[in-house]
Formats: C-alpha cells, sequence, structure tokens
C-alpha cells in the first residue's frame, strides 16, 4: 500500500519536470537557431519594406449626397388625381428605400458609359473592351448608402489624388443629369404626366374645333340660335367632366388597388355623372338638329366642350404639380464636395512590414526547431543509420 502511493506520487512529480525539461529544451534549441530566426525575419521585413516603397500609392477621394427627399405634399392628399402618381414612372417600383434606387442609378449601365467615355477610363485602365472597364470602374469607386441618415458615400481611388476626386464628383454630376431627365419625386411624376395629358389634350382640340367649323359652315347652323340656348352646352360640360374623371381613374389605375378610397370615390362621381347626362339628353334639353349636317354640327360641338373642361383640369392639376415640385426643393444636394486627398489610402506601409516581421519570425521558429530536430537525429546512433536509408530511399537512380 505505502510502496503504490510512493509510485503514483513519483509519477505526478515527474510530469511537471517533463514540461519543464521541455521547455528547456525548446529554449535551448531557439537559442542554437537564434541566428536563422533574425535572418529570416530580417530578411521578410526587408522585402516588405522593399515592397510597400515600390507599391504604387493610392488615393480615395469621397463625395457625400443627400438624395431627394419622397413627400407626399398637401396637393396629392386633396386631389384623387394626384394622390399617387408616385408609381408611373416605375423607377422606384420594388425597392424598399430610396437610396438604394439612386446606388442603383449610378452603378447603371449608362451613366457608368458617360463617365468613362467623358475621363477616358479606357485608356487610363488599359483595357480593352467596355465591359472590362466597368469591371474595373466598380473595383476603384465604392458607393454605399447609410440607412439611418439616408446620406449616399461615394469613394472612389486613383493614383492620382486630382484623378480621384474628379471621378468621385463626376458620379454625382452625372446622377443630377440623369434625375433632370426622368421623374423620381412624386410630383416630378406628376407634373411630367399633365404635361403628356394636356398636349394629348391640346391636340385634340384643335382637331375638335376645325370638325365643328367646318360642319357648322356646310349646315349654316347658328350656335347661338341652337346650341347656346339649349341643352347641348349641359350636355358638353358633364361630357367634359366625366372625361376628366376617366382620365383621373386611368392615372390612378396605375397604382391604386380597387379598395383605394378615392378611386372608389372617383368611380361614385363619374357614376352620378352619368346618370346626370342620361337624364339630361333623354329629358330632350338637348335641341335635335333637323338634318344630318346639323347632327355631325351638335357632335363636333360637344367634342370641343369635352376637350375644353378636360384641357381646363389637367393645366390645374398640371399648375399644382408645379407648386409640389418647387417645395420638394433641390433635386439633389451635395453635402462634402470630393478634394484631392493629402495622404495616401493604401498600401499600408506600416500594417505591411508588421504582418511580414510576424509571418517571417513564426516561419524562422518552425525553421529552426526542424534543423533541431534533425541535427539531434543525426547525432545519435540509429538517427544516423535512419538517415542513410532516407537519403537511399528518395535517391533517384540512374
Amino acid at each position: 500500500m505505502g510502496t503504490s502511493m510512493t509510485e503514483q506520487t513519483t509519477a505526478q512529480a515527474a510530469v511537471p519536470e517533463d514540461d519543464e525539461i521541455s521547455l528547456i529544451d525548446l529554449a535551448i534549441a531557439l537559442g542554437e537557431e537564434k541566428a536563422t530566426i533574425l535572418k529570416v525575419t530580417g530578411l521578410f521585413t526587408a522585402v516588405a519594406v522593399v515592397a510597400s516603397l515600390l507599391m504604387t500609392p493610392i488615393f480615395t477621394a469621397k463625395t457625400v449626397m443627400m438624395p431627394p427627399q419622397q413627400q407626399q405634399s398637401g396637393a396629392a392628399s386633396a386631389l384623387a388625381s394626384l394622390g399617387g402618381l408616385a408609381g408611373l414612372a416605375g423607377a422606384a417600383a420594388g425597392i424598399k428605400s430610396p437610396d438604394e434606387m439612386y446606388v442603383a442609378f449610378m452603378q447603371s449601365e449608362g451613366l457608368q458609359k458617360t463617365i468613362i467615355e467623358k475621363l477616358k477610363l479606357q485608356e487610363r485602365y488599359d483595357e480593352k473592351t467596355l465591359s472590362d472597364t466597368r469591371r474595373e470602374l466598380k473595383t476603384n469607386v465604392r458607393i454605399t448608402p447609410d440607412k439611418k441618415s439616408g446620406l449616399i458615400t461615394v469613394e472612389a481611388d486613383d493614383k492620382d489624388p486630382a484623378f480621384a476626386a474628379q471621378l468621385a464628383n463626376l458620379h454625382v454630376d452625372e446622377l443630377r443629369v440623369l434625375l433632370g431627365r426622368i421623374a423620381v419625386t412624386d410630383a416630378q411624376q406628376r407634373r411630367m404626366f399633365y404635361e403628356q395629358q394636356i398636349k394629348k389634350a391640346q391636340a385634340e382640340l384643335a382637331e375638335a374645333e376645325q370638325s365643328f367649323r367646318q360642319a357648322k359652315a356646310k349646315s349654316g347652323m347658328q350656335v347661338t340660335a341652337v346650341l347656346a340656348e339649349s341643352g347641348v352646352r349641359a350636355s358638353a360640360e358633364l361630357r367634359g367632366q366625366i372625361a376628366a374623371r376617366e382620365v383621373q381613374m386611368s392615372a390612378m389605375s396605375r397604382f391604386a388597388t380597387a379598395q383605394n378610397p378615392d378611386l372608389q370615390r372617383l368611380g361614385s362621381e363619374l357614376s352620378a355623372l352619368r346618370g346626370q347626362l342620361e337624364k339630361l339628353e333623354q329629358g330632350g334639353g338637348a335641341v335635335e338638329a333637323a338634318t344630318t349636317l346639323q347632327q355631325q354640327a351638335v357632335k363636333f360641338y360637344r367634342d370641343v366642350k369635352v376637350q375644353e373642361v378636360m384641357l381646363e383640369v389637367l393645366i390645374k392639376q398640371y399648375e399644382l404639380a408645379r407648386v409640389d415640385e418647387a417645395k420638394e426643393g433641390p433635386l439633389l444636394q451635395q453635402l462634402d464636395v470630393a478634394t484631392a486627398p493629402e495622404r495616401k489610402a493604401k498600401p499600408k506601409s506600416a500594417m505591411i512590414v508588421v504582418l511580414a516581421a510576424f509571418a517571417g519570425l513564426f516561419l524562422g521558429v518552425l525553421l529552426a526547431s526542424v534543423r533541431r530536430f534533425i541535427r539531434k537525429i543525426a547525432e545519435s546512433d540509429q538517427g544516423s543509420t535512419q538517415m542513410v536509408m532516407l537519403q537511399k530511399a528518395w535517391r533517384f537512380k540512374h
């Protein structure tokens, strides 16, 4: 019993002694190979210093901009026809946040192609194709949106600090040009929509007036006697209001569902106006022309009044859209204009040298340990025999 206790105590005491001997042995090995460790570490460090000095310095220029803010105007909420035309352009459809849309604009093929042509990037990057130049441009330009602040940062890299600033600022300039051609904000979309509708209504009004003049001349009908004092004028005005409501519903149906309250209200108003028109025309308020030519003149007169009412409504809504657009402020605001940076962004020489020194130190310790191990084997008789056998095994026979 006493003997086994003594053996266990001796075994436990031997463990730390073995650890201590192994640590001492490692320290001795490192000491014997300290020259190798220092040479390898020094070589790696020297190569890293030379490489960092030979690398082309890259400068990063940064600009920060605030894209247009999507707003709901007072006129849009008051008029059903103005309330939801934000989906007409389709640019922002399917994009959750507006900043993602503007980032996509700046990364679009058309905008990048313009930048490449203006700055002659294909020659500067020494690329053979336009697609390769675009790929290089995406590598050198980073566009980052900040979801909290809504700001967008554009960072451009180049070996020339002034060119880096020019490259960053040109992205903002070209985005501003692009936004000037397309409708992005709610008021812009509504203004462009009503511009198109006004042009269409003006053309149809001119055509209707020309047809009415020709029909009136052929029929010899007197407007004051036959039309102005009859229910034809009231009928034409109702038709114009109906046509205007139909335009509004057509616009809203592009973005609103059938359950939309404004759309339902327009539908109710349209039904009521159609009912009034039916009662008016069935009640004999409109004077029936005696001849076919006079009937055509009445028809063309109604067309003229319809287009006049539509044009009047569209012009009012167009002016409201212009007022809302003016309230939205500048389309694109550049908070920080990119300037030529004074310090290079990369390569980071200090980090390269430190990493190279650690890599050299690690490799030096590993090499020192291997050399110590090989030398220790060679010094023993059994190790010498094994080394001879190892050399014979790896020798190529002639």
